[in-house]
């Protein structure tokens, strides 16, 4: 029994792709648990759906969600950066919408097996999937001057060098928790009863290292510019700032048109029903 997923800013995101009410090809690199999609296909009968994820457990979940739609889904276990590949071995120059979703699934968070969550005990793992390194080879085997440059690049993390010096003195880590008690006696301690927000930081940085993640999604976004059609739209959902100044940097480049000039937020109501949407940030934009 899987967690169910709430994909967010489902309905917005095909609000915005209506270019194509006419039909025409969509890659969703990011299925997840198929929300986004199953609103487009929902909203746009004449659309095809070209749907990337490289977690195993997402594209099983996806298929189950949208297998009504079967004749107009195509799946594949491939990480989104390599998405353009995959249309020139279907045969396909150009497509009509890109969409991603960059965030967790709750599915991936909630599993304390897959080492996401400091909230759950778990293994060092933190692998999206199709990737050879895990958390523990970043938190263990990593010189200390890299560990800690990765958590203040990608954690935005001001105690960065002390957090890696005491996770250099308790190697071997080898849990989910076993990695937040060290992060939490390297913060000084009259900021300690804030120590969630450092050990978030923390645990996204090593997670952004595990997985590739901003280098697959520049990797993502340039292969949009090449592959949307002039007029095509490209749809991102962001959860934190690294990754959003990413997005609004590649759209503001002569091949984008922004159409949000400031990024689309939850409502109140989504935020209540689904407090995990509360940083979503979603852009976009088409191709000149």
């Amino acid at each position: 029994m899987f967690t169910e997923h709430v994909s967010v800013l489902a309905k917005e995101v095909a609000e915005w792709l209506d270019n194509l009410q006419e039909g025409g090809i969509c890659v969703d690199c990011t299925l997840g648990g198929g929300g986004h999609s199953l609103e487009i296909l929902k909203r746009y009968p004449k659309v095809e759906i070209i749907g990337f994820d490289r977690d195993e457990i997402a594209l099983e979940i996806a298929k189950e969600k949208l297998r009504k739609f079967k004749d107009r889904v195509s799946f594949f276990h491939e990480n989104f950066s390599d998405f353009a590949e995959i249309l020139s071995l279907k045969g396909i120059s150009k497509v009509e919408a890109v969409i991603a979703d960059v965030g967790m699934s709750s599915f991936q968070l909630d599993n304390e097996e897959r080492g996401f969550s400091f909230e759950k005990n778990g293994p060092l793992d933190m692998r999206m999937g199709l990737n050879e390194k895990s958390a523990y080879e970043v938190v263990n085997n990593y010189p200390l001057e890299k560990l800690a440059n990765i958590i203040y690049v990608y954690g935005e993390e001001r105690f960065s060098r002390r957090i890696a010096k005491v996770i250099g003195e308790r190697r071997p880590l080898k849990t989910t928790f076993e990695l937040r008690d060290a992060i939490i006696s390297a913060i000084p301690v009259k900021l300690r009863n804030k120590w969630k927000k450092n050990v978030m930081r923390v645990f996204q940085a090593i997670r952004i290292e595990v997985n590739g993640e901003l280098d697959n999604l520049n990797k993502m976004l340039d292969s949009s510019k090449k592959r949307l059609r002039s007029g095509g739209r490209i749809a991102v959902i962001s959860f934190h700032s690294l990754e959003d100044r990413i997005v609004k940097r590649k759209f503001k480049e002569e091949e984008f048109i922004a159409l949000t000039k400031k990024p689309v937020l939850p409502s109140e109501e989504e935020k209540r029903i689904n407090p995990r949407a509360k940083s979503a940030k979603l852009r976009v934009a088409e191709r000149a």
